[in-house]
């Protein structure tokens, strides 16, 4: 048994590029397991359910003009409690976009007010919801909960790959000059 074990810990520090491809599907699978947990938490707490949610988001938050013609591709996470009493609060928006969409989800955050079923237990009161904004056509890595997507603005977008490209190229420029002082 013990040799089995040495043999796979030997066989993954001689192939690590053979990870690569699990990263893709492993990032998938944390995206689907936090997807339903959003949903199960959504039909328990929301009234309506998780569609119902959707349907209200999608409805009062859409793409501005400026959003489209600079090409947002996003992952906000909608991050904000509702106790048991169906209290809101602690709305906070990570990865915030601009572009006019953080007031549209402010909008949003502020019309669901009345829309919560009670709970019993403390729990259930946490909500992180990933609202992914997508220019059709456009490869990304990112994966919401509820996607809202948008027609391409006639131009081509960056992808997810040119901008870690850039990142790249600007952190090594940023290592010679400091090897350099």
């Amino acid at each position: 048994m013990k040799s089995i074990i040495w043999f796979v810990l030997v066989l993954g520090l001689l192939f690590p590029f053979a990870s690569g491809a699990q990263d893709t599907t492993l990032n998938d699978n944390l995206a689907i397991s936090r997807n339903r947990g959003v949903k199960q938490l959504l039909d328990l707490r929301f009234r309506g359910g998780s569609g119902e949610f959707e349907r209200m988001l999608i409805s009062k938050v859409a793409y501005t003009p400026e959003a489209r013609k600079n090409c947002l591709n996003n992952v906000v996470i909608l991050s904000f409690s509702v106790d048991c009493n169906n209290n809101l609060s602690e709305l906070k928006l990570r990865n915030a976009p601009y572009f006019g969409i953080n007031e549209q989800l402010t909008v949003f955050y502020e019309s669901i007010v009345d829309q919560w079923n009670t709970c019993n237990d403390e729990r259930y009161t946490r909500f992180e919801i990933p609202v992914q904004f997508l220019i059709e056509g456009t490869k990304t890595s990112g994966r919401g909960f509820i996607v809202i997507e948008e027609k391409n603005p006639g131009y081509k977008c960056k992808s997810d790959q040119y901008n870690q490209d850039y990142f790249e190229l600007k952190k090594s420029l940023f290592d010679q000059n400091t090897e350099s002082e």
